[in-house]
């Protein structure tokens, strides 16, 4: 993957400029100390071609493909929705000519 091109941010398959999500996470597996912690799209230190965001029955799915085309996937990280607080979505907005 070419290090110089910039990372496509999908949510639902459809292009935006960034993805925003807080959710729970139990620390040392102990329900009684959650923590918030933030997933962002556009700081993803994954070596990635596109990220795609997709709230599916019970999960938020997190996909980072290597070639989205070639339907090769790098790896897939699964949110339980009971634990996500918040998902803030940054649409692409055209600029005026």
């Amino acid at each position: 993957m070419n290090e110089n091109k910039k990372k496509v941010i999908k949510f639902h398959g459809t292009e935006v400029k960034n993805i925003k999500i807080h959710f729970l996470k139990s620390q040392n597996k102990d329900p009684n100390t959650n923590v918030i912690e933030e997933f962002n799209a556009l700081n993803s230190f994954e070596n990635c071609e596109t990220i795609n965001i997709q709230v599916v029955a019970d999960f938020v799915t997190i996909t980072f493909y290597q070639n989205e085309s070639a339907n090769i996937v790098l790896k897939r990280e699964l949110l339980p929705t009971h634990t996500v607080e918040h998902i803030w979505i940054d649409d692409l907005i055209e600029e005026e000519k």
